[in-house]
């Protein structure tokens, strides 16, 4: 059900990554209603007071910041248009909220939320003996001050079930060692065709769809090339500037990568260049921010089916400059099955190097 009306400011950072960024938003609420463009961000409440003038006359229902919000920007934002305030973070959080097929990753989003909803929690209780909040925001001080110890401790006891979890992760991945079978980590931006390419792979048949996020945990399975038996784990997709709050909850997931043997990136082809490029350099930052070092990687140029032959032959000139090896680029159809053999072959071939 559509929530009412739907503001979205979205940074001019974004602006050519603008179709993203509303799908995102799109993921959660439907549909967008009015899209404004920050281009300088106020310091005190992020929105221009022109903006923030004509909200408080036209309050929307759902007010949407694709950034990550300060917390005395938020209570300021509040002040003036009294409606929900949703930033970059709690957005994305929703969105995983609505894909969360396990109890890991059930925790993993509360702990991010937790995280988040703390700083925001500790300003109104210093608004609130300030005298700031007064007939505003519900509870006041001593309730803020009760929730907040409410969500440390539930912090802590997230983080132990979380740490279990990986243990027993880790054993089950020390005995994927021990047995001596490979382990190959699909990884890649959400929406690039991973899940699809696993699902060719393994014979699986997991949920794939054209909205964000529809792999929150990690998914493995087998798959055998001319004999050999290979672990395939399909992981959680990147996003454009993914909150570091969200980066460090989901990292049990994201172990699988740094866990693996050989990463194949799975990349988009249908978008524009400079945004593959663009993506694929994010995903070295992000796999550098996981500890992955020297790890071999493939790039898995996908979609090709999508875009016409010389636009594909020029891309993968660019990605092996950028790269500096061209035999680790296979243009690929996840959905088609076009290539899989030739990127199967690569993966044995490089398996077979360690």
């Amino acid at each position: 059900m559509k929530p009412g009306r739907v503001v979205a400011f979205i940074p001019s950072k974004y602006r050519d990554f603008l179709d993203e960024e509303l799908t995102l938003i799109r993921a959660v609420y439907g549909s967008v209603d009015e899209v404004h463009m920050v281009r300088k961000p106020n310091t005190r409440t992020y929105i221009q007071k022109d903006k923030l003038e004509y909200l408080s006359q036209n309050p929307p229902q759902k007010l949407v910041v694709m950034d990550i919000l300060k917390p005395s920007q938020v209570s300021n934002i509040l002040r003036e248009v009294n409606t929900e305030v949703v930033d970059r973070v709690m957005l994305i959080l929703e969105i995983f909220a609505q894909h969360a097929g396990s109890r890991e990753a059930l925790l993993q989003i509360e702990l991010a939320r937790i995280k988040h909803m703390l700083p925001l929690v500790k300003d109104f209780i210093r608004r609130s003996k300030l005298g700031e909040l007064a007939g505003y925001l519900g509870p006041g001080r001593y309730g803020y001050e009760k929730y907040y110890t409410y969500l440390r401790g539930r912090e802590s006891r997230i983080r132990r079930e979380i740490e279990e979890i990986r243990r027993v992760r880790e054993v089950r991945r020390e005995k994927r060692i021990r047995e001596g079978v490979p382990h190959v980590a699909i990884a890649g931006y959400t929406c690039a065709g991973k899940t699809t390419l696993f699902n060719a792979l393994t014979g699986k048949n997991m949920p794939v769809g054209p909205e964000p996020f529809t792999t929150l945990s990690p998914k493995t399975a087998k798959m055998d090339i001319n004999g050999v038996h290979i672990v395939v784990t399909d992981t959680v997709g990147f996003i454009r500037d993914l909150p570091p709050e969200i980066t460090e909850a989901f990292y049990a997931t994201l172990e699988e990568i740094t866990a693996s043997d050989l990463i194949v990136l799975v990349v988009d082809s249908s978008k524009p260049k400079f945004r593959v490029v663009n993506e694929i350099e994010s995903s070295m930052r992000v796999f550098n921010e996981i500890g992955v070092h020297g790890k071999p990687l493939l790039i898995a140029l996908n979609k090709i089916d999508l875009v016409d032959g010389g636009v594909v032959d020029e891309l993968m000139d660019d990605i092996a400059m950028l790269i500096g090896d061209s035999s680790k680029i296979i243009p690929i159809s996840a959905e088609k099955r076009i290539n899989l053999d030739k990127l199967k072959n690569e993966v044995l071939r490089t398996i077979k190097g360690l």
